[in-house]
């Protein structure tokens, strides 16, 4: 009996035994393999700056047309909108005043003639009887200065004819250059004084394009830089056009800055009072732009993970100049050549091994 018990404790210890020896054989579990991600490989490019704001067309150059003498309209041949040619007659006054007026003028040449030609026969007489000592030098001298003074008086009437018949055609306006009618100042029976204000022109073939610029946006405009403009209402047409002029001052009313773009050979299309679109785009410095969705904002500032050489990650502070729809503007922090991950950021630890799905250039 004691011996099958012996047996059998031995075989009990034989079973542990091998028990233990086939659990020290199981093998461990495999590490997982390195995470896939996807990658670019950053690019510094210089910043274009570009904005947009809608103007209208104005002329460059507006004419305030008036009558050079005082009277009341007659006509008044033009309104507001007409194109007019150089020479178009735009309004008129009453011209019997300044009928009179030529008629006296001419009058007046008519006495003065007169009695020029009886001061050159005085004149002449008394010259030759000086000559043949029949009169004394006093009164040839007399006769001398009658003659002077007719001379003078025929000056004067011619100059006074000519002056009325200078004021008799200011009765009659016409355009200085062509161009399009922007605003009336007079109507018909209305009294008006000379230079005032009848007709408002404005030259057709020089044309801006003005806009209002608001404060955020004015310090980076510049004279001289170059400004695409189109029509808002038909994309198609458009031009260049160059910044001309700056307002130094800020609109009382709205706070924004008149910008007025000189147009290079405008269309038709682009009549005054059109509505357009002005864009401008500049480049500024260099900096790197990436997706949004490599950055990592778990603190104040934000991060990227960076692709290390053996392919392992680690966290990396940027600057963020700007962040746009898609993207964000990175003003340092990464340099050119740097493999940074875009997608599942919030999934990575510091030190983790990674493999490269894709990398291509931002």
């Amino acid at each position: 009996m004691l011996g099958r018990m012996g047996t059998l404790a031995a075989g009990m210890v034989a079973a542990s035994f091998g028990l233990i020896l086939g659990g020290c054989s199981e093998e461990k579990p495999a590490p997982p393999p390195p995470r896939l991600v996807r990658t670019i490989v950053v690019e510094e490019k210089p910043l274009v700056l570009s904005a947009e704001g809608a103007g209208t067309i104005q002329a460059r150059y507006v004419n305030n047309i008036g009558f050079l003498v005082s009277g009341r309209v007659l006509t008044r041949n033009v309104d507001v909108g007409a194109s007019v040619k150089k020479g178009d007659l735009l309004a008129s006054l009453d011209p019997v005043d300044y009928n009179s007026r030529l008629t006296a003028a001419q009058s007046q040449v008519t006495s003065a003639q007169a009695a020029l030609d009886q001061a050159a026969g005085e004149e002449s007489r008394f010259k030759q009887l000086l000559a043949n000592g029949f009169t004394p030098q006093a009164r040839y001298d007399q006769a001398l200065k009658d003659l002077q003074t007719a001379q003078a008086g025929v000056v004067g009437a011619k100059a006074n004819l000519k002056l009325a018949q200078d004021q008799l055609g200011y009765t009659q306006l016409h355009a200085p250059t062509e161009g399009v009618v922007t605003q009336t100042g007079a109507n018909v029976g209305q009294v008006v004084q000379a230079g005032e204000m009848v007709v408002q022109l404005s030259s057709f073939n020089d044309r801006d394009g003005v806009f209002s610029i608001s404060v955020i946006y004015i310090g980076a405009a510049k004279v001289g830089m170059p400004v695409k403009v189109w029509m808002q209402a038909k994309p198609s047409v458009t031009v260049q056009g160059v910044v001309r002029e700056i307002s130094p001052n800020a609109d009382p009313v709205t706070g924004t800055y008149t910008v007025k773009v000189t147009l290079q050979d405008p269309p038709a299309d682009m009549f005054i009072g059109a509505v357009v679109v002005g864009e401008v785009s500049n480049q500024g410095r260099e900096v790197v732009t990436v997706p949004a969705s490599a950055i990592l904002q778990t603190g104040d500032t934000p991060e990227v993970w960076l692709v290390s050489a053996d392919n392992s990650v680690k966290k990396v502070p940027v600057k963020v100049d700007r962040f746009n729809t898609d993207t964000v503007t990175i003003s340092s922090g990464l340099s050119k050549g740097d493999r940074i991950v875009t997608a599942g950021v919030n999934a990575l630890n510091d030190g983790q091994k990674v493999t490269v799905e894709k990398a291509d250039a931002q």
